[in-house]
């Protein structure tokens, strides 16, 4: 154990979980491209259908929290769901990936739909156990940091190896077996390595406010024979798991911001990957890309895994910094820098993609994956801070809750984005989709715009928000002296 509260193994592992979890979900942000280029079906279905699901499937998140939360078990709360959830995460994965070409529009919908819940569902059932883990397993302030510094640098590597899809369906020949190939290689990664987190990592001993919540779920009455009351009972869970969540004031803060940035990059992120498709994707077959980027070298001349190793893979060489600056700086100072920088990236990107520099590109994108770090490592810590706060200030711990409701609300803005992109590609940019479309100077021009814009004028809000939250370094730590006292004597 280390003098902050963070035991010198789980780092990595946690780093791990996050490796495998990030591999499949990046491979996933190519599957609107695949859908409409390669298979040839309509934009906005595919963003109608993925949007609705993933919006249906958020109202899972705070439910998988509650349950969690009041699961006993010799396993433990969360393991169980980590291992179970990263089987049905995989089947997810592999069935869209896996859609048949050729069929009707209400086929592909019921098919994609589908998958897409199921997906979901496997996502929901590893990712909220395993973020619910962060407060119980780091309880120093600093320590939250660093071990969501390690999480998030198992995160880059994942985008890293998640981003070869496109150069593997290159090299493979054959683009749409290497697409299916690849989703199937890296849903194996993910489900190797949540097994490994769940069978290493042992879950920590109860805190008298954790056992308090436990208790909540050993309440008598047993489990209900009727199918109408069991729905009732779910649906309870949600709502009081949100309701929960929504009372506590440093959550809606944390909330706000991160939703009004987070929108502004997603409405853009989206659309990037077709920019970088129709446009960037072009200016590496030139005589350099033809003479340097061969061999290993050879993954860089396909645009998106560019983007992904240099904009965020790197993002692994600055987590020291940002790291560090935690221990000196407040983690609200320390998010906001991140999000000013991010807000300043993407406006100058509206000018640095008219000239097509590939220089210019790399800093740019090295400057994405600075910010970035900060912009993904500090919520992950204070909403931790804020769960601890919760205990404190409630008597009961409710981690599982807050994580829940956090990821319903980010499926939420997910959805909207993904609905955003299907209707401004087929209404705003006009994008011709199927193989060997080529897309106009104005068209190109409008993704620009969409892509710089929102995320620029998200970024400056998201700070002014952000001025609300007041969960210093002096409060949490005078706060996890007195649960620790409460633990000692058994008092909640």
């Amino acid at each position: 154990m280390t003098s902050n509260g963070l035991p010198k193994s789980h780092g990595v592992l946690f780093g791990l979980g996050m490796f495998g979890g990030a591999g499949p979900t990046t491979v996933l942000a190519q599957l609107q491209l695949y859908f409409t280029k390669f298979l040839g079906y309509d934009p906005v279905i595919v963003g109608n259908v993925r949007g609705f699901s993933i919006a249906l499937d958020a109202f899972l998140d705070p439910l998988m929290g509650y349950i969690s939360d009041r699961t006993p078990g010799r396993f433990g709360r969360r393991m169980p769901y980590i291992a179970l959830g990263s089987l049905v995460y995989a089947a997810g994965v592999i069935g869209m990936w896996f859609a048949p070409a050729g069929l009707t529009h209400a086929q592909f919908y019921v098919y994609l739909i589908v998958m897409q819940v199921v997906f979901s569902i496997g996502l929901t059932m590893t990712g909220i156990p395993f973020t619910a883990l962060v407060p119980e397993i780091a309880t120093g302030y600093s320590a939250r940091t660093a071990l969501a510094s390690w999480m998030q640098a198992g995160a880059y590597l994942g985008n890293i190896w998640g981003g070869c899809i496109r150069w593997y369906s290159s090299w493979r020949g054959d683009e749409i077996a290497g697409f299916q190939e690849f989703a199937l290689y890296s849903s194996a990664v993910m489900i190797v390595c949540y097994w490994l987190f769940a069978v290493l990592v042992k879950e920590p001993p109860l805190s008298p406010g954790q056992r308090l919540t436990l208790e909540e779920g050993r309440r008598p009455g047993g489990p209900m024979p009727s199918l109408r009351v069991g729905l009732v009972r779910h649906l309870n869970g949600i709502v009081r798991a949100l309701g929960y969540a929504f009372r506590d004031r440093h959550f809606l803060i944390l909330f706000l911001a991160v939703f009004v940035y987070q929108a502004g990059i997603l409405a853009g992120l989206w659309m990037y990957t077709f920019l970088l498709d129709d446009w960037f994707g072009r200016t590496w077959n030139t005589p350099f890309a033809q003479r340097v980027l061969v061999g290993p070298l050879s993954p860089f001349r396909d645009a998106f895994f560019l983007y992904i190793f240099f904009a965020i893979g790197c993002g692994v060489l600055f987590l020291p910094f940002w790291n560090a600056l935690g221990k000196r700086l407040e983690k609200r100072t320390c998010l906001s820098l991140g999000i000013l920088g991010i807000g300043l990236v993407y406006g100058s990107s509206y000018f640095l993609f008219a000239p097509r520099s590939f220089p210019l590109l790399i800093v740019y994108c090295l400057l994405q994956a600075f910010f970035y770090c900060a912009a993904y490592v500090f919520p992950t810590s204070m909403l931790a801070d804020i769960a601890t706060h919760s205990e404190w200030k409630r008597g009961q711990a409710n981690e599982g809750m807050f994580y829940g409701a956090n990821s319903f609300l980010t499926k939420l803005y997910n959805a909207a984005s993904i609905f955003w992109t299907g209707f401004a590609l087929k209404y705003v940019v006009h994008y011709q989709e199927g193989p060997g479309a080529v897309q106009s100077a104005e068209t190109l021009w409008r993704m620009r715009v969409l892509y710089a814009v929102p995320a620029c004028a998200a970024a400056f809000v998201a700070i002014l928000v952000l001025l609300w939250y007041d969960l210093s370094r002096e409060r949490m730590n005078a706060i996890t002296e007195e649960l620790h006292r409460r633990a000692r004597t058994g008092n909640t």
